[in-house]
């Protein structure tokens, strides 16, 4: 058997093939970028070919020159969760996927929360509806893309997508499938009946079976080896969505601990054995081979905001390294503006700095976006704790691109309170993919025995209680500018 585990990362901008080894070091990586396209009418979508073709040049570009194939033990997948990808028998697109930004189906969310369906909804599958959720797309498809769902065999997440690629066998796992509000969370299965209530039933004979994320899904097919240098017959694992995969690979076990992953999107999740059905939060997923629950709540207001200042604003003169010390520069107690960090919603929000005056600059501006998606985090995370109240973790674990800068760490512990350790590694999510097939290859018992052998806490940033009064004034203010400028947009 092989000793290294390949896990395939499929982001919002970009696939990662990485390997790691048995301890959860990493041993190589390649990404390669992939396209979104942003429709004029607002979709956001992905061609489902050109992304399995930038998959497989990432895994190539590894098993050409710089891993043996034979020393694959298993492969494993995870990525973006909701939205949604229709193929035929093949794996073939029948129409471009749907990216879980895209929120054409907030209409038809509108639509039951004024006829009550909602609340039915919500207490069914234990999510709150949002329209860029796995459920709602397929509603708004089985609407208004009739032919397209008849010539469709399977309805599949992203990470699902690249593994059919992979072995030409359709299946999901408990995470992708109850995160994307398709499962009874008392059954953990899926329900016809609930499906043909909401006018979906088309759908019952098109949702992939069901693995357990350590159990093995399929095998590296001929054509897949061939694409990607592979072995034919490496086994592929179910693994998990990508929330789930960057818990795990943050090492975080219980619900002491508060993850805050920030990426695209402000992901805040804690683990509980508890059920949720009133007001529930935006993912209350089946977690860690169903051993608990994974709540979380969030929006897609975190570091992506610093991308596009960087980008769009400076207009690339600033790099992130120049960023970050513009920050640790710029007084933590002076006088500044805030910053909105709704650069990509959710509607009716929009991304504004409000209150500048003469005395900001680079430096104050962009510490201030720091503070408002660490502001955003901090809301975030308080509503996921309430669900576990009495009891309030005492850490958190922060992950995405937040985690990788040191002021930025500082900054969640001063606005949250609150200890923020970062785990080593910059590929969480792959890790916590490559976590599974290391269990399902039985080097370790279970997620939890790889969690102890496979991840690090690498740094500890601690809150500085001089200035707990002033972020705290300064979190109240932007909670108060937040309500007034979504009313105002």
């Amino acid at each position: 058997m092989g000793d290294l585990f390949l896990a395939i990362d499929a982001g919002g901008t970009a696939v990662k093939a990485a390997v790691f080894d048995a301890n959860g070091q990493l041993v190589a990586s390649r990404a390669v970028d992939v396209v979104t396209i942003h429709r004029d009418n607002g979709w956001v979508e992905r061609d489902p070919e050109a992304f399995w073709r930038n998959t497989a040049v990432a895994i190539r570009e590894l098993t050409a020159t710089v891993i043996d194939p034979a020393r694959v033990a298993a492969i494993a997948c995870t990525g973006f969760g909701n939205g949604i990808f229709l193929v035929d028998e093949q794996g073939n697109g029948t129409r471009d996927g749907i990216v879980s930004v895209d929120h054409r189906a907030q209409s038809i969310v509108d639509e039951f929360h004024r006829d009550g369906t909602a609340a039915d909804m919500e207490a069914f599958s234990g999510h709150r509806i949002w329209g860029g959720q796995t459920i709602m797309q397929l509603i708004w498809l089985a609407r208004n893309e009739p032919r397209v769902v008849e010539k469709t065999r399977w309805a599949l997440a992203c990470k699902d997508y690249i593994r059919m690629r992979l072995t030409g066998v359709a299946a999901s796992d408990p995470t992708d499938a109850s995160g994307g509000g398709l499962l009874d969370l008392t059954s953990g299965a899926y329900d016809p009946a609930y499906f043909e209530r909401l006018g979906i039933g088309i759908f019952n004979e098109r949702m992939p079976p069901l693995v357990e994320n350590t159990g093995i899904a399929g095998q590296i097919s001929p054509t897949a080896a061939t694409e990607t240098g592979l072995l034919a017959g490496t086994p592929v694992v179910s693994a998990m969505m990508d929330v789930s995969a960057c818990v795990m690979g943050s090492g975080v076990i219980g619900s002491n601990a508060l993850t805050m992953i920030a990426g695209t999107w402000s992901i805040n999740a804690i683990e509980t054995d508890r059920t949720v059905r009133e007001n529930p939060p935006i993912l209350n997923m089946l977690h860690r081979d169903r051993a608990c629950r994974l709540l979380a709540d969030g929006s897609p207001t975190s570091a992506a905001n610093l991308s596009w200042y960087l980008a769009q604003a400076a207009g690339g003169a600033i790099d992130v390294a120049l960023a970050n010390a513009l920050v640790a520069a710029s007084p933590v107690t002076g006088r500044r503006c805030h910053f909105m960090p709704f650069v990509n919603g959710p509607a009716p929000r929009r991304g504004a700095f409000v209150g500048l005056v003469n005395s900001d600059d680079r430096g104050s501006m962009l510490r201030a976006l720091y503070e408002g998606v660490a502001f955003q985090h901090r809301r975030h995370g308080e509503t996921v704790v309430n669900y576990v109240a009495p009891h309030r973790p005492s850490i958190i674990r922060l992950a995405g691109g937040a985690s990788k800068s040191r002021v930025w760490s500082q900054i969640f512990a001063d606005i949250c309170g609150m200890p923020v350790e970062v785990s080593e590694g910059d590929e969480l999510g792959a890790l916590g993919a490559a976590m599974c097939a290391a269990v399902a290859t039985g080097h370790y018992a279970d997620l939890a025995a790889a969690a102890r052998g496979m991840c690090r806490v690498t740094r500890t940033a601690m809150p500085d209680e001089a200035v707990r009064p002033f972020y705290e004034d300064r979190y109240r203010e932007f909670l108060t500018l937040d309500q007034k400028l979504a009313d105002l947009f």
